[in-house]
């Protein structure tokens, strides 16, 4: 008996261990992109977000292929380096969406689209919490953060033209 209790000792210590390293290395990184004023109702944006099969096409992007679209997804490959699949996680009539990233690399991030109404216009910013290695994240931030504020641009084009019915 004594050395069944010993043995559940030490596992639960070592499970305690691996939790307490695995937080040192790999924890929650807050992204946060500008926020843009878009001359676009909210209820434009979030149906040009919410709706992947009608508004998502292959973007104009060379580093970008094997583009797919399904009902609540996309994937894509970068570069032949990382494959990306994003699912629609959350809806918030006109004013959030949330999407879930995961990547053949095991490093996956939440992103949400926040939607402001501004009166015929709206204010829109994209926040992103990505799991990524503490080691990593020191170098990581600003080019994460100038991927969201492109993102942001790439958002206000395709509500620009559903706008205009292109």
């Amino acid at each position: 008996m004594k050395c069944f209790c010993i043995s559940a000792f030490l596992k639960d210590v070592a499970d305690r261990c691996f939790l307490y390293f695995r937080s040192l290395i790999e924890s929650p990184m807050k992204i946060t992109s500008n926020t843009e004023n878009f001359a676009i109702s909210s209820e434009k944006i979030f149906d040009t977000l919410v709706n992947f099969t009608k508004r998502v096409q292959m973007p104009d992007i060379p580093q970008i292929s094997n583009w797919t679209v399904t009902d609540d997804s996309c994937s894509f490959s970068i570069n032949g380096l990382v494959t990306c699949q994003v699912r629609l996680t959350e809806q918030v009539p006109f004013s959030k969406v949330g999407y879930h990233v995961d990547t053949d690399k095991r490093i996956s991030a939440d992103a949400v689209v926040h939607i402001v109404p501004d009166g015929s216009n709206s204010n829109v910013q994209v926040e992103a919490d990505a799991d990524v290695p503490l080691f990593l994240q020191v170098m990581l931030k600003g080019t994460l953060e100038q991927a969201l504020n492109q993102a942001l641009s790439r958002i206000k084009e395709m509500a620009e033209r559903s706008e205009n019915g292109i």
